[in-house]
């Protein structure tokens, strides 16, 4: 089955999907090889990882689909790739569709955002595009999948609400919806809040008005949120807190500060990884390939 088709089936299913987040071949086979099913492909990891570079924009379309393709062909399960601003005008928009949807992606989020150089400002910062200019891009994003492979995942990732407010976010998730994107992220809303009481009665009616629970709703946060709130509140999808980044930088600071200190490296007590790391590296199927073919 391919992999667009794969991830189009577990958004049909009943229940939240979690998706937890990847940043190169390594961390995506672990992931499939601890069991989960799907997982996204943010900007903000793959660009400090790959491209030593902060989540400023600043990596190509090239760089990006070039990437994806490598982590498509690690795994056996599908992702959701982060388009960013899909690198230019709505011309631009259906190009780099095409190319993501033939690097072996089985999904993309498409931000309003303007200036990408914002990525890390204060949400109160980020400047949108006029809503017709962000729904002529989706359009011919909606084109190139439709010819290039309908089951393909499109998601509108919506930043407007800090600056323009929810009702806008609401209106363009409706005409979004009404276009053909398949999930909406609205993503400058959840990080200002927490999951208090007002909140929670807050989000859910937000995603209510969006169209949720038929509307499918990507939920990011809040801080303190679980796949079992988000759930609650309508949501298909869940992205844990984008933590997997800072754990992995204190290990690697952890071991090579040790090393440098004292010239030898203590491995933690109770650990045993060689076999996790056979598994994620599917080295169990290099080695059947290697007994029939290799005298």
């Amino acid at each position: 089955m391919k992999k667009t088709s794969m991830l189009r089936k577990l958004l049909k299913k009943p229940g939240i999907l979690i998706v937890p987040a990847a940043y190169d071949c390594l961390s995506a086979r672990i992931i499939e090889a601890v069991g989960f099913k799907a997982f996204v492909m943010p900007p903000s990891m793959t660009d400090d990882a790959q491209f030593g570079l902060p989540p400023t924009g600043l990596a190509t379309a090239t760089e990006v689909v070039n990437c994806a393709r490598y982590i498509a062909n690690s795994v056996n399960i599908p992702f959701i790739m982060s388009g960013e601003d899909v690198y230019g005008g709505s011309l631009a928009a259906y190009r780099t569709t095409q190319e993501v949807i033939r690097s072996g992606a089985a999904g993309i989020f498409i931000s309003d955002r303007k200036h990408l150089v914002l990525a890390r400002a204060p949400h109160n910062l980020v400047e949108v595009l006029p809503r017709d200019e962000y729904l002529g891009k989706m359009g011919a994003v909606l084109e190139a999948r439709d010819k290039e492979d309908k089951d393909f995942i499109i998601v509108a990732r919506i930043d407007a609400a800090a600056t323009l407010g929810d009702e806008e976010v609401i209106a363009r998730s409706k005409a979004c919806t009404e276009l053909g994107v398949d999930v909406i992220f609205p993503h400058s809303i959840a990080p200002e809040l927490n999951f208090g009481q007002k909140d929670k009665k807050h989000l859910e009616q937000f995603y209510k008005a969006m169209g949720a629970p038929d509307v499918m709703i990507w939920c990011l946060g809040p801080r303190g949120s679980t796949a079992k709130d988000c759930e609650d509140l309508g949501a298909k999808l869940w992205v844990p807190p984008d933590s997997v980044m800072s754990a992995v930088k204190k290990t690697l600071f952890d071991v090579y500060r040790e090393v440098y200190e004292t010239g030898s490296y203590t491995a933690s007590p109770g650990i045993s990884i060689m076999e996790d790391s056979n598994k994620s590296q599917g080295l169990d199927f290099w080695r059947e390939l290697e007994k029939k073919y290799v005298p």
